[in-house]
């Protein structure tokens, strides 16, 4: 069966068993600041544009989405030395207010650290990779990479943590979304991992 048809397969069945079990957000995110001001703002900043590449920028992201990363780590689906412990003390309450004031905000614009990978990281993130079966990044990322309640929102976000986690997917480290991702990343090199971050960085 051709690769990239069997990964479009994957990303189609994964898609629809989320459909049901997305994690919507009805939080408060006047509650959210409080809680963000006091556990979260060290690594994502005030206003969710944390000010260190190791973790990720959140503002903008979707709640729904932020609120099943946060269950994941409570229950160590998502594996973080960091993370687990953060969310285990959170209540169901505190994450969703918290997921909601992240979503509030407004993303600030990434910064791209080598241009010259820029349009390699375009064609993959628009076209995807067919002789390799990679799919296109803006499939589920969307054109603008503003994502949903199944996918992160991409745009801006930090060169650095994008490599890091598409490494993680392609080692088998990261694996809470029915493997998806790492079919992806499995099927990419180190060079176009670069390229899409830089790409992603880049976008507004």
């Amino acid at each position: 069966m051709n690769p990239y048809l069997k990964l479009l397969g994957i990303g189609l069945l994964a898609t629809f068993h989320s459909a049901v079990g997305i994690a919507q957000s009805s939080g408060d995110p006047a509650k959210g600041k409080e809680i963000v001001a006091k556990t979260c703002v060290a690594c994502h900043g005030v206003d969710g544009n944390g000010p260190v590449p190791n973790f990720p920028k959140l503002a903008g992201t979707d709640a729904g989405y932020l609120l099943k990363q946060l269950r994941e780590f409570k229950n160590k689906r998502r594996t973080s030395e960091v993370m687990e412990p953060i969310a285990g003390a959170l209540s169901a309450d505190e994450m969703a207010d918290a997921a909601a004031f992240f979503a509030s905000q407004k993303p600030a614009p990434g910064t791209v650290k080598d241009p010259s990978l820029l349009d390699a990281g375009k064609k993959l993130w628009t076209d995807g990779n067919p002789t390799s079966g990679v799919p296109a990044c803006a499939g589920c990322h969307g054109d603008r990479g503003q994502g949903d309640e199944r996918y992160p929102r991409l745009a801006g976000q930090y060169s650095e943590y994008t490599q890091d986690q598409l490494g993680q997917f392609k080692s088998g480290k990261r694996k809470n979304d029915k493997r998806q991702m790492q079919a992806v990343a499995d099927r990419m090199s180190e060079q176009e991992i670069k390229a899409v971050a830089e790409y992603i960085a880049n976008l507004p």
